[in-house]
Order: structure tokens, then sequence, then C-alpha cells
């Protein structure tokens, strides 16, 4: 549905070449919600960007299905949602919800519009507040509004930048919700810094560093990857003796050893117990976390 080939975005800025997005590759399947995850600057809106037809790539090629970005803009348009965290800057706030949603349709020159905008207040939770100027809203439904906004055509694709950034709990739980049980036949690109969200939501994963995709797959597949290290986690009233084992540093809960070899490890342990006549009062073993694994990517990347 998305496939992108060696793609690369570049940017001169004040006599600086900026490598924002450097050959990347994806294939998104139909139905599948892609999360990408980086650090600020690691090119994930340049790609939203891209593939929504806003900037060009500078080399490479993106299709949205089967669609070229560069020769067939207008095709793309019409099969596409974007949903950006500052696009909620765009809205009307002189006109009503209702007004806003009326106005974008017409934009798109949607004739026979009125069930789908009655359907979307209604979607989103806005039906009782469609005829209030939007400059009255809170963030969380001016959010909802946006989004609303992007479903307008029904289109098959989202592309949803940072989608959850800087709104309430209770909202962000309910967009949640609405993607996976609305929206779920949708093809999405889902990006944001935050891990955990990108876990809850994908199917697959990514990680974009400098332009780069250093890391795809599932969370799955990623922890199963990642599994030729542990980290035997220590919690006792006198840990210093075992920042001397290798591997060895302090946690929040404890000290964390990372080890390729945990019977080893355990027998290091056994052995500074009985030199430092040290109690133990905890002693697990854990696998890396997604977001140890990330850092670890970014690190050596």
């Amino acid at each position: 549905m998305i496939l992108m080939k060696d793609v690369t975005k570049i940017f001169n800025i004040k006599d600086k070449r900026i490598v924002a997005v450097d050959h990347l590759n994806l294939d998104i399947r139909k139905g599948e919600t892609f999360g990408l995850i980086g650090p600020t600057g690691s090119g994930k809106t340049t790609t939203i960007k891209m593939c929504s037809t806003l900037i060009l790539p500078d080399e490479g090629s993106i299709l949205i299905d089967g669609h070229d970005v560069i020769k067939e803009e207008e095709i793309i348009k019409k099969k596409i949602g974007v949903l950006a965290g500052e696009f909620v800057r765009l809205l009307y706030w002189r006109l009503t919800g209702r007004q806003n949603l009326e106005l974008f349709a017409k934009l798109r020159n949607m004739w026979e519009y009125e069930e789908r905008v009655e359907r979307l207040l209604e979607l989103f939770g806005l039906k009782d507040r469609e005829n209030d100027l939007v400059m009255h809203y809170s963030t969380g439904m001016k959010h909802k509004l946006a989004f609303a906004i992007a479903l307008l055509s029904d289109p098959p694709i989202l592309f949803l930048d940072e989608p959850l950034t800087g709104i309430d709990p209770l909202t962000s739980y309910g967009i949640k919700k609405l993607v996976k049980e609305e929206f779920n036949e949708k093809t999405i690109i889902w990006t944001s810094h935050n891990l955990y969200e990108i876990e809850e939501m994908c199917d697959r994963i990514g990680l974009l560093n400098r332009g780069k995709l250093v890391l795809e797959g599932s969370p799955k597949d990623l922890r199963e990857k990642y599994r030729e290290y542990a980290k035997v986690r220590i919690v006792s009233t006198n840990t210093k003796p075992f920042l001397e084992i290798k591997g060895a540093e302090m946690g929040k809960e404890g000290v964390e050893i990372k080890t390729t070899d945990v019977t080893a490890t355990i027998q290091d342990i056994i052995e500074v117990c009985k030199r430092n006549n040290i109690k133990i009062d905890d002693i697990k073993t854990v696998k890396p976390s997604l977001e140890e694994i990330f850092m670890e990517s970014v690190k050596n990347a």
C-alpha cells in the first residue's frame, strides 16, 4: 500500500546541507499500522510530508496504493488523510465545529457531505458542541475536530504525525479506541516520540535515526531478535560490591548486570556475596525492554 525505495530528502539551510531522510526503504502493507519512532530531527515528519505530497523527495520513489507521489499528486490526495500536530492551528476558530467540517468538505470538492459530517460529529463526541465556535473548544476538542477533518473523505490511508501530543489522557484514550475499533482496516503511518504509544497501537515499528532506518519489525520480533543478552537485577542494602562485576551498573530498582551468560553471572554474584558477607533481598532475570533495544540501536547507529 505504501512503498518507499531509496528515498532521500536534503534541505539546504543557511549554507548547511541537512540530510533529513537518507535512502529510506519501507514497504507497508494494506490494513497495517506502521509506527515510526525516533529522536527529534530523525526524519519522521519529513517522511510523512513526502508521503502526503506536501514536499517531494530528492531521490528515490514513493508509491501510495500504486501511485507515484511526484506524477500523480491529485490522485494520492483523494486517498489519504493527514493529521499533524500543527494542524490544530489551521482550524478556523471563528467558525463552529460543524462549519469547519463543512468548509473543508467543500474545499475538497465533496458535494454530498452532510451525512459524513453528521457521522464524524457523532463519532468524535462533538455533536453537543457542533454549533459552538472553535475558539471556545478545549485543546482536546480541537484535536478531535482536526482528526475528523482528516477523515472527511473516508480515506483508506492515514498519516498520523504525533496524533496524541499535547492532549489530555481521556481524549488520548478516546482517539486510540476509535483507531482500533473504527479505523482498523485503514493503512496507517503513526509517528511518535512515545514508545509505549507506538507499541500499543502498531503492528510493526521502524526506528529512524538521522534519517536512516536502523531497526524494523513487530514488537515481538524485535524482542526475540535482541534476546542474546539479559539483565540480572539485584536488590540489596549493600549494592556497591556488585558494581565490580562486568556489565554491572546502578538501575532504578537496584544493580543491573547486562550479560550473555546468566549462569556465569549468578556465580559471580554468589562469590561477591560470600566475599563481602552480603544478603540479597531480591534477584531476577529480565529481558531487554523495547525502550532499551531502541536506545541501544540509536547509540550504535
